[in-house]
């Protein structure tokens, strides 16, 4: 189920590339999201969403990541400015690692929130699951 973020911008899915794995898609806006990846992996994550009506300018994501309640890992990604069209667009996030160890294993709960010029527009929650290899 995609995020009207506003007006004019809808995200629909991400793509996720794991090293060594077949990439996958997440779905988002559906109830508890979650997300699997092995611990101590290089990933790379692609947006992909639309623009109507109007340009938007200022697209930029942020991401929280907590264990025990306490933030410990976050990213602001400046995506940029879009025209309107049809076609969906995507854009590909710098290369993350997640965290190994059998300590650090488990569930992470994350927020990621959507600006657009410079407001805060819409949050949605949903866990990363840092997983054995």
């Amino acid at each position: 189920m995609p995020i009207k973020v506003n007006d004019n911008l809808t995200v629909s899915k991400f793509t996720v590339k794991v090293e060594g794995k077949e990439p996958f898609t997440v779905e988002i806006g559906g109830p508890d999201l979650k997300v699997q990846i092995p611990e101590s992996s290089k990933y790379v994550t692609t947006i992909h969403f639309t623009v109507t009506g109007a340009p938007v300018k200022a697209f930029k994501y942020k991401q929280v990541a907590k264990k025990g309640g306490i933030p410990i890992k976050s990213r602001e990604i400046e995506i940029g400015d879009y025209e309107p069209r049809e076609e969906e667009y995507t854009y590909e996030f710098p290369e993350d690692t997640t965290p190994g160890g059998f300590l650090l294993r488990g569930n992470y709960p994350v927020t990621s929130t959507y600006y657009v010029d410079g407001q805060e527009l819409i949050a949605n929650d949903w866990t990363t699951e840092v997983v054995a290899k």
